[in-house]
């Protein structure tokens, strides 16, 4: 993800997670951990980076 910065901090403040419902069901990829970014991903996709599934988190 090298050269990708945030719209809102200008920083890259992405991390990987998947949303399982919402409008982009099923979808993955990077979400922002900045306030206002965190903002403009829960009204695109109904979450954020905290309530998004980590695929680094294994439950096994």
């Amino acid at each position: 993800m090298a050269g990708a910065y945030c719209n809102y901090c200008d920083q890259r403040c992405f991390v990987f997670r998947i949303i399982p419902d919402g409008p982009h069901k099923d979808w993955a990829g990077h979400l922002a951990t900045c306030a206002p970014g965190m903002e403009h991903d829960r009204k695109e996709t109904g979450h954020d980076h905290t309530t998004a599934i980590n695929p680094a988190q294994n439950s096994d």
